[in-house]
């Protein structure tokens, strides 16, 4: 008699069971796999808004008062607006034009700098000069993801918003950018967020 080779049907059943088995499995890791590098990508772009923000900030607010030779102007305020989350800071660094050579006044437009929160759009915004339209600066900013506070030389908080007399005793800002979205994992309630702080010393007196 010859002997049939092949399986049975119960062989056949169990096998696609390990293979049900082994791609759902398989699916499984992929998928976590997948949701991991995301969220990781999150954390990447969330830190490098943040830190954009934050240096750009930082940057302009040692610049505020800045004059680096006389001119027409008697002087000029370093901070012209010192709210929690708006300041508008100005410093001389070229004449009216680009180009030309300081003159002592914050006439041209890039001397002027405007950041502010914006609920609407959860973004803070940027604008230079006394008629620019304030742009998106960075999105994902939740309501308490822009905040400015005001110290003066032995470190007392002065609390917004400040006049001129205020605004001309600040000495240090501190600043607070906090970016946030919600987890790609639907069913992680909790967002990923990224806070970055600095405090920043104003190095040039008010005029």
């Amino acid at each position: 008699m010859n002997k049939q080779s092949g399986v049975t049907l119960v062989e056949l059943l169990v096998a696609l069971s390990a293979a049900g088995i082994f791609s759902l499995g398989l699916f499984g890791f992929l998928f976590v796999h997948r949701t991991h590098l995301a969220a990781e990508e999150l954390r990447i772009s969330l830190r490098e808004d943040a830190r954009l923000a934050l240096d750009f900030i930082v940057r302009e607010l040692r610049q505020a008062g800045a004059r680096p030779v006389d001119g027409a102007c008697s002087g000029f305020q370093r901070l012209t607006v010192a709210d929690a989350q708006r300041v508008v800071m100005q410093y001389d660094f070229r004449g009216d034009r680009a180009g030309r050579p300081p003159d002592g006044c914050p006439d041209d437009p890039s001397e002027r700098v405007v950041y502010q929160y914006d609920p609407d759009r959860q973004a803070i915004l940027r604008a230079t000069g006394l008629r620019g339209r304030p742009q998106p600066f960075i999105t994902n900013v939740p309501p308490d993801g822009f905040v400015l506070r005001y110290y003066d030389r032995v470190r007392n908080e002065l609390i917004p918003s400040l006049d001129a007399a205020g605004r001309a005793r600040v000495h240090a800002v501190e600043l607070t950018v906090q970016t946030s979205h919600p987890h790609p994992d639907q069913s992680v309630t909790q967002p990923i967020s990224l806070q970055l702080r600095a405090m920043v010393h104003l190095p040039n007196p008010p005029s």
